[in-house]
């Protein structure tokens, strides 16, 4: 079964690569990424947990619209962050650890799948790619923790 469920994210990540834009193509990759990296904080669901771990859902697609918003995601995701973020009206405080192991693809389709919101919905966000993780990580080298959380833009009505 896990030879299979490895398969079938390799097969959908390739598909993602040979240029499959659309958000949904990297969504079952994302699912994977984000339940062995991301949900043990974040929650199953992306809803974060109140007081300590922030939500994702909903924020990630609002920051993936803007072109600061992607390279914050991708710094964030590859470095790290360390301070206080506010999201819905509440602050957190702490340190969320790099995601560094994670190779640009699943990066890609982490934050494709968190857009996507869980690959249920057309968001208009156009998906994250290889070249793009790429070109950001290149943009910003090194850049973790509290250098990170700088690059966090402010959304639209907040």
């Amino acid at each position: 079964m896990v030879k299979l469920t490895r398969l079938r994210m390799d097969f959908t990540l390739l598909l993602a690569l040979l240029g499959g834009q659309a958000v949904h193509a990297a969504a079952p990759a994302g699912a994977a990424v984000f339940a062995a990296h991301c949900a043990v904080c974040h929650g199953q669901d992306a809803l974060g947990v109140a007081g300590s771990f922030p939500p994702l859902k909903g924020q990630v697609t609002a920051f993936a619209k803007l072109p600061a918003g992607r390279d914050y995601l991708v710094t964030a995701v590859s470095g790290g962050l360390i301070g206080s973020v506010q999201v819905a009206g509440e602050t957190y405080t702490g340190a969320m650890p790099a995601q560094n192991m994670l190779s640009e693809a699943e990066v890609a389709a982490v934050l494709s799948f968190l857009a996507s919101d869980g690959g249920k919905a057309k968001t208009g966000v156009q998906a994250f790619d290889v070249k793009e993780i790429v070109a950001i990580r290149s943009r910003h080298p090194g850049v973790a923790g509290a250098a990170a959380l700088a690059l966090r833009p402010s959304l639209p009505g907040t």
